[in-house]
């Protein structure tokens, strides 16, 4: 079974340790809203680097630079930190709406040797192209299979998942239009639906009414990320996980309070929170990262870093009782199932 990376179609085999959830070139800047003026002022139109990383932790968009990650070289540097650890594959989750650059991708990948499975598909509603806005979720579906089927903007470089699929804290009618176009697309392409949920509500089973009992798709093609912020609701994780679809636990060692929606657990609480669905019988069905976003995450910038999972996650997993073979399998075994089983059908 091949998945298709910027490079060409590679052995689901040969994927190796995996992040199933990063970005490697994104623009988050219309997150930002530019302060009056004073000393917030001259922050939102600043650069990032370490000494206002701790600035940054309250509000990652409180400046324009942190919400550009625009730097291939930069980036270049940051991945050794993953190839270091044994990484070998970058799920970019990474859609039009936020910046997506397959010829950027296509040269991080020739230049590192990771493979990178890029995304597609449309993010929350503040981010959507408003000439598309009429649009319904048949004539979407369309225009995002020609995307795997012919390349991404004369580029020639194809997708290899459908994602992140945008949902908002209000889950909007647009949202919710995309939403179906990509289950529908799901089913002609056969490769995994990655589900931006807003983790510190509880949206997972009103997405799934649309997602599998409306438009069908099978439950092991899913993949609802930022499970983490809701690790603590120990029965909303275990009824999630009853779906049979994926949890991705893909904001680890993230610092960041967001607004609106609240701040991003510790590592431990993560931790914890993983432990106990393993401990449980879930562990085939959890997938980590860290949802690399914005610069301030950079190490050069006092950040963590891609490396953070591989290097001191799963051995913190290790202290909450999980055995090393079932954390290894989180960062290889699985993402390889979940490419296998999306073409395949259900286990």
């Amino acid at each position: 079974m091949q998945v298709t990376t910027v490079s060409g179609p590679v052995p689901a085999d040969e994927l190796g340790m995996t992040l199933t959830h990063e970005h490697l070139v994104s623009d988050w800047t219309l997150r930002a809203v530019e302060p009056e003026g004073g000393a917030e002022r001259k922050l939102f139109h600043g650069r990032v680097d370490a000494s206002i990383n701790w600035l940054l932790t309250d509000d990652p968009w409180c400046c324009l630079d942190n919400g550009r990650q625009d730097d291939t070289e930069a980036m270049i540097e940051e991945l050794r930190h993953f190839i270091d650890a044994g990484g070998t594959t970058i799920v970019d989750c990474t859609n039009g709406d936020i910046g997506r650059d397959p010829r950027g991708l296509k040269e991080i990948s020739a230049r590192t040797g990771l493979n990178v499975v890029m995304g597609s598909g449309w993010y929350i509603h503040r981010f959507h192209d408003e000439h598309k806005a009429s649009a319904g979720a048949d004539e979407l579906c369309d225009e995002l299979v020609d995307e795997f089927e012919n390349g991404v903007g004369g580029t020639g470089v194809r997708p290899g998942i459908i994602g992140e699929i945008g949902v908002s804290p209000k889950f909007t009618d647009a949202e919710k239009t995309r939403l179906r176009a990509a289950c529908r697309a799901q089913h002609r392409l056969r490769v995994p639906l990655f589900v931006h949920l807003p983790g510190w509500q509880r949206r997972a089973f009103e997405v799934l009414d649309i997602v599998m009992k409306d438009e069908g798709v099978a439950p092991d093609a899913v993949v609802l990320c930022h499970m983490d912020p809701s690790g603590g609701d120990v029965d909303y994780q275990r009824s999630v996980a009853e779906h049979g679809v994926w949890l991705g636990f893909d904001m680890i060692g993230m610092p960041y309070y967001y607004a609106g929606e609240g701040q991003s657990p510790a590592p431990d609480q993560t931790a914890c929170a993983i432990a106990g669905l393993i401990r449980d019988g879930y562990a085939a069905q959890i997938l980590l990262s860290h949802d690399l976003a914005a610069k301030s995450m950079w190490t050069r910038n006092g950040g963590n870093g891609v490396g953070y999972v591989p290097r001191l996650f799963l051995p913190r997993l290790q202290r909450h009782g999980v055995p090393a073979e079932v954390t290894a399998a989180l960062l290889t075994t699985n993402p390889r199932q979940l490419f296998t089983v999306a073409r395949e059908g259900a286990l």
